[in-house]
């Protein structure tokens, strides 16, 4: 008999080991959600924070075993909730109407959207997300530069941002990126030993600018920003920028891999990290409900 119940905290080793069984197949593959399991439960513990894992996510039991789990990261700002599944194991997906259900009886009653990132290729969530009306915003590519690649990039001075071109980062960041999560001002607030902006100067004057930031205890590093002034695209500046983030990532041991995420609409960034040494991991479809 199959059982539906809230998670509990003593539940988020083994749901992040069942998501990572199923989060590694491409054909169940979910956008947000990663297939490590340990950045999985510390994802669980430290990025479910608006609603807690343990009022947000709903698991399937069949003989005391997981077989189904479905929650969700709610957004109060933007009253929105990401939705994380479903994960089915391949031979329960009939339950995946009664799992949906037991879900959105938790959904907090102020909500304006749910959205979904699902994976080209996971033709049951795409089929379900039909069924229950959800409508595709974009297509998005997950692009992957991976450590052994690093060899390939150009050997060329690594530039960090210095309080002479603060205001001129500050300006071009929030020019580029009006309205995003972080400012100019906040970026340069977050500047770290983990946190750096690197740059390119023309005639001093700020040509570009990338923001990266990296977590070697669980062996991440993010490209978040990168911009480069109108009057200096062409000329290979954003390459370079890109070149410096990657070197400075990879002087860290636990870094592996970088992932970045651009619409499948966008060539000429697609043309631009492919030039770079970037290959296409995944593409998923980004998706959104009204409530």
């Amino acid at each position: 008999m199959i059982e539906f119940r809230l998670a509990k905290n003593e539940d988020i080793n083994p749901i992040a080991s069942f998501i990572s069984k199923i989060n590694s197949k491409e054909e169940s593959h979910i956008g947000y959600c990663g297939s490590n399991s340990e950045e999985i439960a510390n994802s669980l513990r430290e990025d479910i924070t608006d609603i807690p894992f343990n009022e947000s996510f709903i698991i399937g039991t069949e003989d005391e075993k997981i077989i189904a789990v479905l929650g969700f990261d709610m957004d109060f700002e933007s009253n929105n909730a990401e939705i994380w599944g479903p994960f089915l194991e391949k031979d329960k997906w009939n339950i995946v109407d009664e799992i949906w259900s037991k879900m959105i009886e938790i959904l907090p009653r102020k909500i304006e959207s749910i959205s979904m990132f699902i994976n080209k290729k996971n033709h049951n969530c795409l089929s379900l997300a039909d069924n229950i009306h959800f409508i595709k915003r974009s297509e998005e590519i997950i692009l992957e530069f991976e450590r052994t690649d690093a060899y390939r990039l150009q050997n060329i001075h690594i530039m960090e941002l210095t309080n002479t071109y603060y205001e001129y980062m500050k300006l071009l960041h929030d020019k580029v990126f009006p309205n995003t999560y972080y400012s100019g001002s906040q970026i340069i607030e977050r500047l770290s030993d983990y946190r750096k902006v690197f740059v390119d100067i023309k005639d001093n004057k700020l040509a570009g600018y990338i923001y990266v930031e990296v977590n070697p205890e669980f062996g991440e590093g993010s490209i978040e920003f990168f911009a480069v002034d109108e009057s200096q695209r062409g000329r290979g500046i954003g390459r370079k920028l890109l070149t410096m983030a990657l070197k400075w990532l990879f002087t860290f041991d636990s870094i592996n891999n970088i992932i970045l995420c651009v619409n499948s609409s966008n060539e000429k960034a697609l043309n631009l990290y492919s030039t770079v040494g970037f290959n296409q991991k995944h593409h998923l479809c980004y998706l959104v409900k009204r409530y």
